[in-house]
């Protein structure tokens, strides 16, 4: 079993073009009434996308019309999530790998068996490149996505990423969700048209993608916070309390439904987000199995949930996620009432 977790050598089809890239980086967010204040931004000042840098990113929310908050740190990082696993796939692919395994930000495993198309070992490298570099694409949106979906249920269950304090706070909070995918989304663009410069593709690809979401002021996303001030949040981080949650992950309907602040842009349509489905791999006559094996300290809390019993360690993200939200929810309304995943003041 081959293992790809810090640097791994990348080749792209414009030319000859061969980098070292290293596992993506954590970026921090902004909390919701945290200890510096709340900062907000508009679609003119959002800055340069910067994968190996905190240079030149300004990661503050940004408040739309058709998608709600927009979390520019949580958009950026799965947005690179979804680079580094399409190069970590696309160079398994293209050695012909039928097992790799690969970790991105938490501590969890993923391991990946791949069958092959009947006639793959016919192609010539040409044709090995150009189908390795569509299906790995997909997958590396997937997997990216799947992966901050697990960042979220392991912080439900007191997971800090920089090994400091619980961002139980934070998780599933209402803008996560939406920002996460659509970063996959756009990174995933961003490599199929296949430049060379993947920093300067997604800063071209946030500001002309963020605009069809109707960009608000800043003073209209400070409006939309003082609404739900009290309602679907409380108090200053650490000391947080959350109130709304989005559970939506896209598992039920293959979309996830922005949280909106009732009041704020109502005549506006919405604009669901659609998660990868992998579409490629069936065209190209490949299949494909995921699992996981979470490392986290807070790994027993949520295995327990799949295995009563006691006695299992590996989850089946595409199985077994969609349960453990399921639990996490009745967990949530619990703790919070029936509202808790709706977005109403």
């Amino acid at each position: 079993m081959q293992k790809l977790r810090y640097s791994i050598l990348v080749y792209l089809q414009c030319g000859v073009c061969a980098i070292a890239i290293n596992a993506p980086r954590l970026r921090p967010s902004p909390y919701f009434g945290s200890f510096s204040g709340m900062s907000y931004s508009s679609l003119e000042d959002l800055g340069r996308h910067d994968y190996d840098s905190f240079f030149g990113e300004n990661n503050s929310l940004v408040y739309t019309a058709k998608a709600g908050y927009i979390d520019m740190g949580h958009l950026r990082e799965s947005a690179d999530r979804t680079r580094y696993l399409f190069e970590v796939c696309f160079e398994n692919i293209r050695n012909s790998n039928t097992d790799f395994s690969f970790e991105v930000i938490e501590p969890a495993v993923y391991y990946v068996t791949l069958e092959y198309p009947d006639n793959w070992s016919q192609l010539n490298d040409d044709q090995k490149n150009r189908i390795a570099r569509e299906v790995s694409i997909d997958m590396g949106q997937r997997f990216a996505h799947l992966s901050t979906v697990w960042h979220e249920i392991v912080t439900w269950y007191g997971y800090a990423s920089t090994g400091l304090l619980s961002e139980k706070a934070s998780s599933f909070s209402w803008e996560d969700s939406y920002s996460d995918l659509l970063g996959t989304k756009l990174a995933a663009s961003v490599l199929r048209e296949n430049t060379c410069d993947y920093n300067d593709g997604m800063t071209e690809i946030i500001g002309r993608e963020l605009a069809k979401l109707d960009p608000q002021s800043v003073e209209t996303a400070k409006k939309a916070t003082e609404t739900v001030k009290g309602k679907w949040f409380s108090g200053r981080y650490p000391f947080l309390t959350m109130k709304r949650r989005n559970f939506d992950v896209g598992f039920d309907d293959e979309f996830v439904t922005p949280f909106r602040v009732p009041g704020i842009c109502d005549d506006a349509p919405e604009e669901p987000c659609r998660v990868p489905l992998l579409e490629s791999l069936q065209q190209n006559g490949f299949k494909m199995r995921l699992t996981m094996t979470p490392k986290e300290t807070e790994r027993k809390d949520i295995l327990k949930i799949i295995y009563r019993a006691g006695n299992g360690t590996t989850l089946q993200p595409q199985k077994d996620f969609p349960e453990i939200i399921g639990h996490i929810r009745k967990e949530a309304i619990r703790q919070s009432g029936r509202k808790v995943d709706k977005p109403v003041l």
